[in-house]
């Protein structure tokens, strides 16, 4: 039987403002999915800015990652938030995250440089039987694919930069398709632009990539209305720094020694309501009644990594499903082979088993209509009765961390 859910336009990006006496009217700035979520507060001003160190070894070219994707595709609503996901971040870099594990300091390492192996997948949700019944009467040649793969209204990129890795997710507001259109044209052109800048602009960190990209995207007339949420990573080889830079709900969790040593937090203005990068119509009526949120407003951190992190980054369809004890048995069960001995192809193997694992669990979990997921956990707790996975777009990203340590030094005989 169905399940009947609070549907309303939900914020894809920005707040109405009103006073007491006004009334809050429906618009396409209010345009998450039709099934309503429930998502966590959690306000972070930008960092502040981060000492660095350097060594002097560059990056072996080694593959930057494999892409694998799941052809089975699901339905759903957008959220994020999982129990363990209430963690508050703090504002300063220099705050220690909840376990002290993650030195803000210049690190101590005998590493004199870093490589990264970085690997997608993705599951893509399923559409409505219209929107399947008018595809299927499209003549194939006039099909168009916003995205290089199809992972729905989720969208990411992963390249190498002049100082090691870039990479991201975005996801894409549903209820943009209501007005014809399509979500996946703001957050797959966000992404691109990302990768761009990411590519050819040195030294840049995270917020600065999520900057030039939005503005990119504002000015450059392909995206005419749209919103998405956003999560930037930008690694250097050189020191290990890691700067970040979250809008909205999509999320990272840095894992290190077999432990959660620091997740993300939600951005979000409140309940169901996540901050997103927005474009309105320069016609729509009562534009100017709208609050768009800035890559500023992002939540912004900066972190020194060490050998054998990994990262796992993913839109809220994953961390919506899967809370971060599951994802760290998963984690730590498919890494434990790995040793200092193993050799670079079975490292790609692994890392590359590793993300389809994760995706393909999220999706498995998002489909069970009888588990306390991390969406219907946070529902309840807004008064919901709601209980079951979340199906949505699932895009996920592991990035594992090896340090490149020196030959060791000839003796004289």
């Amino acid at each position: 039987m169905a399940r009947q859910y609070a549907q309303r336009f939900a914020t894809a990006s920005h707040l109405l403002r009103f006073g007491p006496s006004e009334t809050l009217l429906p618009s396409i700035t209010c345009l998450r999915p039709k099934w309503s979520a429930n998502r966590l507060l959690t306000l972070n001003t930008p960092s502040q800015q981060q000492k660095s160190i350097h060594y002097a070894t560059p990056l072996t070219e080694t593959p930057l990652f494999l892409t694998s994707s799941g052809n089975n595709r699901s339905k759903v609503p957008l959220q994020s938030l999982t129990q363990s996901r209430n963690l508050t971040s703090s504002n300063t870099a220099h705050d220690t995250p909840p376990t002290g594990e993650l030195s803000q300091e210049e690190p101590q390492t005998t590493t004199e440089g870093f490589n990264f192996f970085a690997y997608a997948s993705w599951h893509a949700k399923n559409r409505a039987p219209k929107e399947k019944q008018k595809e299927s009467k499209t003549p194939y040649w006039k099909r168009s694919k916003v995205g290089k793969v199809d992972a729905g209204e989720d969208a990411f990129f992963h390249t190498y930069t002049p100082k090691g890795m870039a990479l991201g997710v975005a996801d894409g507001v549903g209820g943009w398709a209501d007005v014809g259109v399509d979500p996946a044209l703001f957050s797959w052109t966000l992404m691109n632009n990302a990768a761009v800048v990411a590519k050819a602009e040195n030294p840049v960190d995270a917020h600065h990539i999520l900057d030039s990209a939005f503005n990119q995207l504002r000015v450059g007339g392909k995206v005419p209305a749209g919103s998405s949420t956003a999560c930037i990573l930008n690694l250097c080889k050189v020191t290990g720094q890691m700067t970040t830079c979250n809008v909205g709900d999509s999320a990272f969790l840095l894992i290190r020694d077999q432990k959660v040593v620091y997740e993300s937090p939600s951005q979000q203005h409140y309940f169901n309501c996540p901050y997103q990068l927005t474009v309105v119509p320069d016609t729509y009526p009562d534009r100017d009644n709208y609050v768009t949120d800035m890559p500023k407003d992002g939540d912004q951190k900066s972190f020194f990594l060490k050998d054998g992190d990994i990262i796992i980054l993913a839109t809220d369809g994953y961390f919506d499903n899967v809370y971060s004890s599951e994802t760290l048995a998963l984690v730590n069960s498919t890494m434990s082979r790995l040793t200092d001995a193993t050799e670079e192809d079975e490292v790609v193997t692994t890392v590359r088993g590793l993300v389809k694992t994760l995706t393909d669990t999220a999706r498995r979990l998002s489909l069970d209509p009888k588990r306390l997921s991390p969406w219907a956990r946070a529902a309840q707790a807004h008064g919901s009765h709601y209980r079951g996975g979340k199906v949505d777009d699932i895009t996920c990203i592991v990035t594992l961390v090896k340090g490149v340590h020196p030959d060791p030094t000839p003796q004289d005989n």
